[in-house]
């Protein structure tokens, strides 16, 4: 099969792969940074270098891999009272080794944490991101990210070609084998697009931007200007002028140089200096506007950006749990269901699945933490001591059952 499998896959010809896809062009050069040429007329064409795009990119990787991605179990937790139907939860396994690798340690190289930020940011940056999972005879040993530009799908076949010298793994893999997190697609839902490339145009301003923001500022203060005849006593220059003329524009260029404030102009000549024009102030005050241009390619308040439009703490409060609903959650659902497919067989997926603990979220806003505490407590969703053992205290004796 694998002989027809070649015969057949060389005669493809529309096979689609990072490395060569036309809506995401991907520079080997860099592995992260310049993930699109943008071609801005000799200045920077990384677009990681652009601040609000490399914060959107850490925050949103940072935000989802500071969340723990646990396996649960479907628990019996006894029978109800009025109907006597069995009443089942999902509670985390903590003695799969699929929670070692997804909170701990996914491999060798890489801890729970890097794994999952790298996997994001290569969706983010290159469209899709590619984990292979390996098996000894004991089972489930490490989840491999795949290095970038190193895996080529072929939907007709729904094959992964896989060829990663930094992993030394080469060979052909199923779809079923193969953990596949896209980004937004336009072929179908087969493969992801970059951010990045779909945000070309604003990028492409904004690297303008700043290149022409470090031509303006680089000098510092340094005064800068031409020398020009007086009007009123000279008419023109000739040849013996024109070299009096570059001699003092030398000697005066040397002067501000070397930092001197007074300088001397002939009485035939005067100095005018030059200041930003209408167009270089407009051109700097468009900045604020890429930020919030970019801010919205990726779905990130300006607020995380350090962008902030408002000072109301109401506000600011608000536009945490817009990202998590809006921005955040499309992502760890995503990120859900490719795992446990991938992870789980299908006959055990009613009662076996891998979901992301938002308890964590809001773990730095202490007085919506305390909030949540009480309503749970109150509510009976939770005991005060599952609480104090959540934050690493020892249980109080007595008041280990829930009340309402």
């Amino acid at each position: 099969m694998k002989l027809f499998d070649k015969i057949r896959s060389y005669f493809r010809s529309d096979t689609t792969s990072d490395a060569t896809s036309a809506q995401a062009q991907i520079n080997a050069s860099s592995y992260w940074g310049n993930a699109l040429n943008i071609n801005m007329g000799g200045y920077s064409s990384d677009p990681m270098k652009i601040s609000a795009v490399y914060r959107c990119v850490d925050i949103l990787s940072g935000s989802i891999a500071s969340l723990l991605l646990e396996p649960q179990r479907l628990t019996q937790a006894g029978r109800n009272e009025v109907t006597g139907e069995k009443e089942e939860y999902f509670r985390a396994d903590k003695k799969n080794v699929l929670y070692s690798l997804l909170t701990v340690n996914a491999n060798s190289r890489l801890t729970a944490f890097d794994f999952m930020k790298n996997l994001v940011s290569s969706v983010l940056l290159k469209g899709n991101a590619y984990v292979l999972p390996q098996y000894d005879a004991n089972g489930l040993k490490d989840l491999i990210l795949l290095s970038p530009n190193t895996v080529t799908y072929d939907k007709y076949m729904n094959t992964y070609l896989v060829s990663d010298y930094i992993n030394g793994i080469f060979d052909r893999y199923q779809a079923d084998e193969i953990i596949h997190v896209r980004n937004v697609s336009i072929d179908g839902g087969y493969t992801g697009i970059s951010t990045i490339a779909y945000a070309a145009n604003i990028l492409g301003i904004a690297v303008a931007t700043d290149g022409k923001q470090t031509e303006l500022f680089q000098p510092g203060s340094t005064l800068s200007g031409y020398i020009s005849g007086d009007a009123e006593s000279v008419v023109g220059f000739g040849n013996t002028q024109d070299k009096q003329l570059e001699m003092v524009s030398t000697r005066v260029g040397s002067e501000i140089d070397s930092g001197k404030r007074i300088f001397y102009v002939p009485g035939a000549m005067k100095f005018n200096s030059l200041t930003l024009s209408p167009a270089d102030l407009q051109l700097l005050e468009s900045k604020q506007l890429n930020i919030l241009e970019i801010c919205r390619f990726f779905g990130v308040h300006p607020d995380k950006v350090f962008q902030s439009s408002s000072t109301n703490y109401k506000a600011s409060e608000n536009s945490q749990t817009a990202f998590l609903t809006d921005t955040m959650i499309p992502w760890l659902t995503k990120i859900e269901n490719e795992f446990t497919v991938k992870l789980v067989p299908r006959s055990m997926q009613t009662s076996y699945r891998i979901k992301f603990n938002l308890d964590n979220y809001y773990q730095a806003d202490w007085n919506a933490k305390s909030n949540y505490m009480t309503k749970t407590i109150s509510a009976g969703v939770w005991t005060v001591n599952e609480w104090r053992r959540k934050e690493g205290k020892a249980p109080v004796p007595e008041i280990g059952r829930a009340h309402v």
